[in-house]
């Protein structure tokens, strides 16, 4: 059965082979051998674009491996790299607020340090804040703290060796000695806690209007005189008071205090928070 099947295809062949032969010598033989050969090469140039892309993957497989591995590791260069910017931007930040508040501050009979805010009171009750520099760098108890504009935000309450922390003008049991600007009157600044401060003591006949400038008054002899506080938002003169309730805006905001200026050549009679008697 093998051999006839096998016997079938050669005959079959060889057939064709004679067709196609004699096929040559006729004169359609040029036209056709042309439409054959641009019928094959179409079938040939589809099959190889149709396999192209299997081809590609194939030969560059290799190559995809090494693109993988590099995009990997630029993206690690860009993300180490997006870090030291960050980190360059603060430091540059930290530097001209602490070259803008040097500035603000001016020559000082007293020695200036700069310190950075590291931690602030969790109690809502309270408003201090934490210093990096303590009494090795020159900090005592009584010390101004000035802000941005060198105004007064605080006043060094205790001291360690390397931090200390600060009592803040808002702290409820705040109370310095100020004087308005303007009409030279005196009061005590203290602190309510959160809001705005209250200039104390104030006869209800005294010449003060809101946006007044309030600095620190040399009475008492705790701080240096004339650091600006804050500017009076508010005035009122009840009648059946004995002084004017008077409220006052502080030039600094404590939430977003980062780094600060001490005057620690200045000598205090007081110890700090210790102002006026409330």
């Amino acid at each position: 059965m093998a051999l006839t099947r096998n016997f079938a295809w050669l005959t079959a062949m060889v057939a064709t082979g004679l067709l196609l032969l004699i096929a040559s010598t006729l004169p359609v033989a040029p036209a056709l051998e042309a439409w054959t050969g641009a019928l094959v090469g179409g079938v040939a140039t589809g099959a190889r674009d149709a396999s192209r892309p299997v081809t590609d993957l194939l030969l560059h497989a290799g190559q995809l491996d090494r693109l993988s591995e590099e995009n990997a590791r630029l993206r690690g260069d860009v993300a180490r790299l997006e870090v030291e910017l960050a980190a360059l931007r603060e430091q540059d930040r930290a530097t001209a607020e602490v070259a803008a508040l040097i500035e603000a501050v001016g020559p000082q009979p007293s020695t200036p340090v700069t310190a950075s805010v590291v931690a602030r009171d969790a109690n809502p009750a309270q408003s201090f804040v934490v210093l990096s520099r303590g009494a090795s760098d020159g900090l005592a108890t009584g010390q101004a703290v000035l802000g941005p504009g060198a105004a007064l935000v605080g006043v060094v309450e205790d001291v360690q060796p390397h931090q200390a922390r600060v009592r803040l003008l808002s702290d409820v049991g705040s109370a310095v000695a100020a004087v308005t600007q303007r009409s030279r009157v005196q009061g005590a600044l203290a602190g309510a806690g959160s809001g705005p401060l209250e200039l104390e003591f104030v006869p209800l006949d005294a010449g003060i209007d809101v946006g007044d400038l309030v600095i620190t008054s040399a009475l008492g002899g705790v701080l240096p005189a004339g650091l600006p506080v804050g500017r009076v938002s508010s005035v009122a003169r009840p009648e059946q008071e004995l002084f004017a309730s008077i409220e006052v805006a502080p030039l600094v905001d404590d939430a977003r205090l980062e780094h600060v200026i001490v005057l620690t050549g200045v000598a205090s009679t007081a110890a700090a928070g210790e102002g006026p008697s409330r």
